[in-house]
Formats: structure tokens, sequence, C-alpha cells
């Protein structure tokens, strides 16, 4: 028996308003939040204090992040650092915050103090949270690196006028166990006369120009966080044009006739184990130009929540510069 064309007709336009009613009905892309707990802290050696932040993970009340402007501190939580032989509770207070563009009050963190990180320690840092359950992430601290300055590289940076432009300023290294990363910086501290009174300041010297053609200061590069090598050997390179050219322009851009004392060149060493390093690896090398994505990618690095637990280490090498040192104006 065929159907009448009529009833296919109904039929069709039936299932097309049915269709449309349910396009029409509101989408909210967000889906439900699984609260967890957010947390952060970087533990180091180089302070004698510590730092936890918890936070609660949240939805959004519109669709614009930055317009959220509550505080999602979680407080009353235990936070808790442990080496498995002791274990000390951080307090809950309130720091400042540098930043105020977004949120307002103070910044609310777990502290404790005094407590410094050593070289090759492993910590677990616990949090529980009333409603939002139990967290914790362990870490090992780097052990202690060795940094050299190479003997040819002393006579480079006491008289950098007096040598090649290419020549480069060598800082050997050798990386402690567990580094994942390393950046090392290579600074210069001196005095200037102001008003009467010494004041002291630090300019950090860039390793090369951005041109090879060119030796503007302000097209330079600096380095930049770098996974180990496989066998815990670096380099550390500053060339010595780029570091006469910052001289020159601290003595004379910046000072002009000031009476200025150029004291120490400072080579600092800082090494970071697998967590941070992937932490700032995955949050800091994501932008391809072919891609069309507008996400961020996302990092967790936390055991029962969501982000980061890490570690590093600071070291520095000293070298004192002559009393005759060419830039020099008493």
């Amino acid at each position: 028996m065929k159907i009448p064309s009529i009833l296919v007709i109904n039929t069709l336009l039936s299932g097309l308003a049915v269709l449309l009613l349910s396009c029409d009905q509101p989408f909210d892309p967000r889906g439900e939040l699984d609260q967890k707990p957010v947390v952060f802290s970087v533990l180091s050696t180089d302070r004698n204090v510590q730092f936890v932040r918890v936070e609660r993970s949240y939805m959004l009340a519109g669709y614009e992040a930055l317009a959220d402007t509550s505080d999602k501190s979680v407080r009353n939580a235990i936070v808790s650092i442990t080496d498995g032989a002791v274990t000390v509770q951080l307090r809950d207070t309130t720091l400042p915050r540098g930043d105020t563009s977004r949120f307002k009050g103070p910044m609310r963190a777990y502290v404790v103090s005094p407590f410094k990180a050593v070289y090759g320690g492993s910590y677990n840092v616990k949090v529980e949270a009333n409603g939002l359950g139990t967290t914790s992430e362990s870490i090992v601290v780097p052990t202690k690196p060795i940094v050299g300055l190479d003997i040819s590289s002393i006579a480079v940076i006491d008289f950098p006028q007096d040598r090649q432009k290419d020549l480069g300023i060598l800082f050997p290294i050798s990386l402690g166990n567990r580094a994942y990363g390393y950046r090392g910086r290579m600074f210069v501290d001196y005095e200037v006369l102001r008003d009467g009174e010494w004041v002291a300041e630090r300019v950090e010297i860039p390793t090369a120009f951005a041109s090879l053609s060119s030796d503007d200061i302000r097209y330079v590069i600096y380095p930049q966080l770098t996974h180990k090598t496989f066998n815990n050997h670096a380099v550390g390179i500053h060339m010595n044009g780029v570091y006469l050219r910052t001289l020159l322009n601290v003595a004379y851009a910046k000072y002009g006739n000031t009476k200025i004392v150029f004291n120490r060149v400072v080579y600092q060493l800082l090494q970071v184990e697998q967590n941070l390093y992937n932490y700032y690896l995955t949050t800091h090398s994501y932008g391809d130009p072919h891609s069309t994505r507008l996400d961020e990618p996302f990092f967790s690095g936390v055991g029962g929540g969501v982000g980061m637990v890490g570690a590093y280490t600071l070291d520095s090498l000293v070298h004192i510069l002559p009393e005759n040192f060419p830039f020099d104006r008493y």
C-alpha cells in the first residue's frame, strides 16, 4: 500500500519542527565541574621561607575569565612538608599582591619559616582540605652543581676593550644530579654616586647580539632555560662584544659623567627538577604558527588535584673586578 504524499510531507514537517525546537535550546559548552584543589609550590635552596598556595577549581559565571575577581583561596587546610624524617606544618597567612589589576585583595598562602630546601633533599607536599580531599606530590631537589670560570676568560672580563669582540666568556658547568633543566645568567654589580651617596645597582649581560651584523644593545639574546645534557656538563657562553657594549651603555649612555665603580661579575646558575622543568616546557613552548587552536596547554603534576609542586637551586660564582677597571670613574 502506498503512503499518501500529504502524510509524508506532514511527517517531514513535524520532524523539522522538533529539530528546530531542539536547536533553539540554550547550549553551554563548559559542562559540569568536578571541583578539585589547585596546589602550587616551588621549594628552593636560596631562601629561608617556603610557600604553598591552595585554591579551588571553579566554573566561570560567564565566559570571560578576567571578569571573575572573587577569591578562590582555600582556608583552614592542613598543609605540610615532610622529608621522610621531619614534618612541618605551614600556617595560613596573607601576602601583598604585586599585580592588583584583577584581584584587589592580598594574596593568601601557606607559609613555613625558617625552612630551606637542601641539595638532593626529597620532599613531599601534602594538602588536606575540607570538601576537596587530600592532595600530595613528591619532588627531589637537584644536588649541588660546580660552576667555574675559564682561566682564559679572566683577562676578557677584566679588560674587555683590549680583547676581540668575538671572544667568548666561558663558564664551565657540572650540573647536579636530578637537574632536568638549567639557566646561567651573567651580571655586573656596580655603584654610582647619587646625591652624595653610593647606590648599588646591577645589570644583566646578554649572551649575544640578536644579529651578527649589528651591535645594537636594544636587540640582544638572553639565556633561556635549557634541558640538561646527557653527561650533565655544559658551558655558559657570553660574547665579549655584548659584554663590552653593555658596560659602555651603563658607564656613558646611562650615567654620563657620574662617578661609578664596577665591583664584580656574578655568574648565577639556576637548576630545576623534573616537575618544574616540565611545567615551564609545557606552558612556554606552545605556539605553533600553523595551528588555529586558541586554548593554552594544560599541565598538572599534583596527585589527587591539579597544579604544580617543584623545586630549584640557585648558585653563584663571583669574580672581583680589578681596581684599575677601565670604566671606573672616581
